[in-house]
Order: structure tokens, then sequence, then C-alpha cells
């Protein structure tokens, strides 16, 4: 399954056209799907996208070899072209930081996103959204990173009074050629053997029974991303001493990961 989510009605309206989607009327969300692609709108803003991708993806739960993808406008500073696609390589909103896994071949150029809570109508340093945040906190609860990608179209100079329905329709349907070879690079890439031998599955599962569902979530992130990074290496599982004190095991995860991202 291809989950393509949109914040808003205008983005969704071209792949829906593209794709021949049909509106799927079983959640009270605004879907469209057909055999092999889900498209979800959101609606604008960190918490709807956060609650309708939640809402979905427990629904529908993905399978092995399914991918996410995040399609829509961004604004952008004066540097960045007009309708210029941008695959995003990394999230800001505030102090967090996400970073979605980009180990795939592709033409596109890379950046990073800042997500605000309203639209930037001032000078921006950096490209800006009002939903990636939130969805990439949602989808990580039920996709491996690497499974999911950002698309970005520039639509404005952080100026939004500019942007238009027709505007961002246009945007978007330009754009297609670009989403399908993501697509074909997402699926390509996602299509591996399993990461982690019985032994190592094991082993992981020992570990997060001593952590939090949360704590759980970044340790196995973090794992992919080394056995991504570093095919051939063994996880470098430290002493297998978990502390008892919960301070102790944090400031322990803490370090592991730090050591399987860096």
């Amino acid at each position: 399954m291809i989950y393509l989510i949109t914040a808003l009605d205008a983005e969704a309206r071209p792949l829906i056209e593209h794709y021949r989607l049909k509106r799927d009327l079983s959640l009270p969300y605004t879907l469209y799907t057909n055999r092999e692609i889900l498209l979800l709108v959101t609606q604008p803003g960190k918490i709807n996208a956060m609650m309708a991708t939640s809402a979905v993806l427990g629904w529908r739960k993905p399978k092995n070899g399914d991918i996410l993808i995040n399609v829509g406008i961004c604004g952008a500073p004066p540097a960045y072209g007009i309708g210029e696609p941008l695959l995003i390589h990394q999230i800001s909103d505030g102090e967090r930081r996400y970073y979605p896994d980009i180990l795939y071949p592709h033409a596109l150029r890379e950046s990073s996103l800042l997500c605000l809570d309203n639209p930037a109508d001032a000078p921006c340093d950096v490209p800006v959204d009002m939903e990636s945040s939130g969805l990439f906190a949602a989808a990580t609860r039920f996709f491996q990173v690497h499974r999911l990608a950002f698309l970005k179209i520039v639509s404005d100079h952080c100026n939004p009074s500019a942007v238009t329905k027709e505007g961002v329709m246009a945007l978007v349907r330009s754009r297609i050629p670009e989403l399908e070879h993501l697509i074909t690079a997402l699926r390509e890439s996602s299509a591996e053997s399993p990461l982690f031998t019985p032994e190592e599955e094991k082993t992981i599962g020992g570990w997060k029974e001593h952590f939090t569902a949360a704590q759980g979530v970044r340790l196995e992130d973090a794992l992919c991303y080394f056995r991504l990074k570093h095919p051939t290496s063994p996880l470098p599982f430290p002493s297998p001493q978990i502390p008892a004190s919960k301070r102790e095991r944090s400031v322990l995860l803490d370090t592991f990961i730090a050591t399987l991202t860096h």
C-alpha cells in the first residue's frame, strides 16, 4: 500500500485525478483509495495532521513494504524557485528535530523544513509548512523512518496571500512525475530482506521490555538506521546489564541511540 498524505484538498485533487481514486467513507476523515493507494487529506495544522494520520494508520495498519509520502506545498526563501520540488531530510519544530532517512537515489534538491503553527507571512530563512512534524510523529508509530518521505513544492516566498487553490493544483500536477520516481525509489529501498536476524530480533525485544513504548520506538528506529547505514556490521549493543534505575536506563538508552546514529 502507498499512503499519500496531503493537508489541503487542492493538493489532493491532482493526485485523485491522476491515480483515479474513489472517495472512501469508512472513517470520518477525507479519504480516497484504489487497490494500491490510500490518500488522506488531514486539513491544515500539525495537530490535525497527527490526529488524522494516527486514526487512519491505526485503522489500516501498514504492512512490510508499505510506504508513506507527504505531498504538499511550502513557503520558502527567494533562493528557492516557485514550483521547485524539495525532498526533506530534517524537520524542525521548536527544539525538536525529526530526520526522515533518504537511503535511495534521487535527483531532487534536499532541504530542511521548519514546521510552524501559523502560515509564514514574513521573510523566512528555510522552507516552512504547518503539518510535517505532527505527521512525522504519528507516522513513526507505524512505519520505520526509511519508509517515509516528505515531498514539498515551493508555492510562495513566505507570502501565503499569493497562494490560490488553482495555483496549488497546478503546482502539484506539474510534479507528479517526480512523485512517481520517488514512489519507485522508496518502494525499491523498502523491499528488502529482514533487517535483523532472529537472534537480533530476540535481543531487541528483550531490550524494549525495559523501556516505555515511546522509548522502544526510538530504539528500533535507531537500530534500523544503523543497520541500513552499516548492513554488514553487528549491532553494537552495550553490556547486557540493564540498570534498575529509571533515570540510569534513560541515560543508557540515550547514549546507545547516539552511538547508533552517529
